[in-house]
């Protein structure tokens, strides 16, 4: 994946969970866009896109990027 991409990866993924959305919501956005991500119960990890996508009370809060080490 190039790095222009990677630069709009939070843009893509706030449109198929936009702040505010449910946990379930946003599992299903993910497996219907056919994005890989591991579930860590408030946290979701998708490393195709280097983001991290953050839950309170099963509310979407907060999606970030991540680098590697």
């Amino acid at each position: 994946m190039n790095i222009f991409i990677k630069q709009k990866a939070p843009a893509q993924l706030q449109q198929l969970c936009p702040l505010q959305s449910s946990f379930a919501y946003c599992l299903n956005q993910l497996r219907i866009a056919k994005i890989q991500f591991l579930n860590l119960g408030s946290l979701i990890i998708c490393p195709e896109y280097d983001c991290l996508i953050i839950f309170k009370h099963k509310t979407l809060i907060r999606i970030d990027t991540f680098t590697h080490a």
